[in-house]
C-alpha cells in the first residue's frame, strides 16, 4: 500500500505540473506558478521537509532515503521526490500520525482529514509552505514511510544527469 501511495503522490505532483519554455514570462501549473530552481536546491527543499517529519516523529530513518528528480510537463520542468522509512511499531503508528497531524496543523500546513482506509493505518496527507506535498503512511507492522514531493520547478540543467 505504501508503494501505491508513493506513486499516487508522485502522480498528483506531476499531474499538476505544466510549464512552457522560457519564452513565457512565468509559466503556471494547476498548483501555481512554476519557479526556477536548481536541481540541488530542489533536492535540498524536499530533504528539508522529509527531515522535519522524521525529527517530529522522533526516530531516525531506517537506511538512506531515496531521492529522485522526475520530469514534469514541459521541456525544462522537474519535481524532486524523496522518501524513507522510520521505525515505528504498529501500536504506535496511530499516535505518531496524530502527532505529525497536530504539528502540521499548528504550522499552518493544509492537512487532509485522516484516512479511513484501514489498509493505510490513518495515512497523513499535507501540503506545506512552498507547495510541497507530504504523505506519511503506516505499514501496520514496524515502520511509517515519509513521502515528499516538491511542486514542479523550471531549470535549464539536464535532468538525466541529476537523478540519484
Amino acid at each position: 500500500m505504501r508503494r501505491v501511495l508513493s506513486l499516487l503522490l508522485a502522480a498528483a505532483v506531476l499531474g499538476g505540473c505544466s510549464g512552457e519554455p522560457k519564452s513565457t514570462p512565468e509559466p503556471t501549473s494547476s498548483s501555481g506558478p512554476v519557479k526556477a530552481m536548481s536541481h540541488a536546491d530542489a533536492k535540498a527543499l524536499a530533504g528539508k521537509y522529509r527531515d522535519e517529519a522524521v525529527s517530529t516523529i522522533g526516530a531516525a530513518l531506517r537506511g538512506a532515503p531515496t531521492e529522485n528528480l522526475v520530469p514534469c510537463e514541459g521541456p525544462h520542468t522537474f519535481a524532486a521526490l524523496t522518501y524513507g522509512d522510520v521505525p515505528v511499531t504498529a501500536d504506535q503508528q496511530p499516535a505518531v500520525l496524530q502527532k505529525l497531524r497536530d504539528y502540521y496543523v499548528a504550522a499552518k500546513y493544509t492537512v487532509e482529514p485522516p484516512s479511513t482506509d484501514p489498509s493505510d493505518h490513518g495515512a497523513l496527507n499535507a501540503t506545506g509552505p512552498d507547495r510541497v506535498a507530504l504523505s506519511v503512511v503506516g505499514d501496520g507492522t514496524d515502520a511509517v514511510r515519509v513521502n515528499v514531493a516538491t511542486p514542479c520547478f523550471e531549470s535549464s540543467e539536464p535532468l538525466a544527469n541529476a537523478s540519484s
